[in-house]
């Protein structure tokens, strides 16, 4: 085939255009709180993964194509930044080949999507391997999994025996602690997420949460789920969870937290002076 002039000339804009659109992209990419983070894609359980199109959630950079989710999945990349396209937001990430992915980011750079894990929480949830953790909710079917239901029990102690990553719900680390009973029958319990002190919830306890010195009256309380006027806020935390708001107050007492707990279609207020429940208010 004979290349005319003019057809030469069109494919050099053509390529000259699509080099200058590729590089354009790249100079738009934005810092973010993640870059430089080394992450993984997480395995998807089967029922999670039907509700939601997985298969459109990744692209080449300098491309609308999708590629399929299997393609992505255990496989660690670096996180480049993030990418604003029209209306539509993106994480972009490179491969060990320096190749550049875009992944679609509907928290607009809040938080990372459940399904991408940071390499440094595998390292640290790979430091339980080998130690010995207090379950908390055995019934709750998004964070614990086991064929052995009637085995774990709440505050049962369990060995950590190896770390799985996958993920099967919208909310929570895609990592989770395998474990096993002392009658040798394993389970699966979602690792914690760290550093917050409100609107979570501790799958499982690192110390053991009916310490002797507590006394066998604060122990029951704490197995009812319940919190008592005079518990500390350790104890009030582990039987009924982490608050979902935390407010400092001042008093003639002296200074204290009052934390608010969602219940329903009303708030639970509870009071702490010195770090002992002095009030409570439902």
């Amino acid at each position: 085939m004979k290349i005319t002039p003019y057809f030469f000339n069109i494919l050099t804009i053509t390529l000259s255009f699509n080099c200058f659109s590729i590089n354009f992209q790249k100079k738009d990419i934005i810092s973010n709180r993640w870059v430089g983070e080394s992450i993984r894609i997480a395995e998807l359980d089967p029922g999670y993964k039907k509700q939601h199109h997985f298969n459109r959630v990744f692209s080449k950079f300098s491309s609308k194509r999708n590629i399929p989710y299997y393609k992505t999945r255990n496989k660690i990349y670096n996180i480049a930044g993030s990418f604003k396209n029209i209306d539509q937001n993106y994480i972009v990430i490179r491969d060990k080949k320096g190749r550049f992915f875009k992944i679609n980011d509907h928290k607009n750079h809040r938080v990372l999507p459940s399904y991408i894990v940071l390499e440094k929480t595998i390292l640290a949830a790979k430091i339980l391997i080998g130690k010995t953790i207090w379950l908390n909710d055995v019934v709750d079917e998004k964070n614990f999994l086991t064929n052995f239901a009637k085995t774990f029990y709440p505050f049962q102690s369990v060995k950590v025996i190896d770390v799985i990553i996958f993920q099967n719900s919208d909310k929570g680390h895609p990592i989770w602690l395998k474990v096993l009973a002392e009658s040798g029958e394993n389970a699966l319990v979602r690792y914690n997420l760290q550093g917050l002190k409100v609107g979570i919830k501790d799958h499982y306890f690192i110390d053991d949460p009916l310490p002797k010195e507590w006394g066998s009256e604060i122990h029951q309380e704490i197995k009812n789920r319940r919190a008592k006027i005079g518990m500390s806020s350790k104890q009030v935390r582990i039987a009924v969870g982490y608050p979902d708001e935390i407010n400092n107050t001042s008093s003639l007492h002296g200074i204290g937290e009052q934390w608010m707990y969602k219940s329903l279609d009303k708030k639970i207020y509870f009071q702490f002076e010195y770090d002992k429940l002095v009030y409570i208010n439902n």
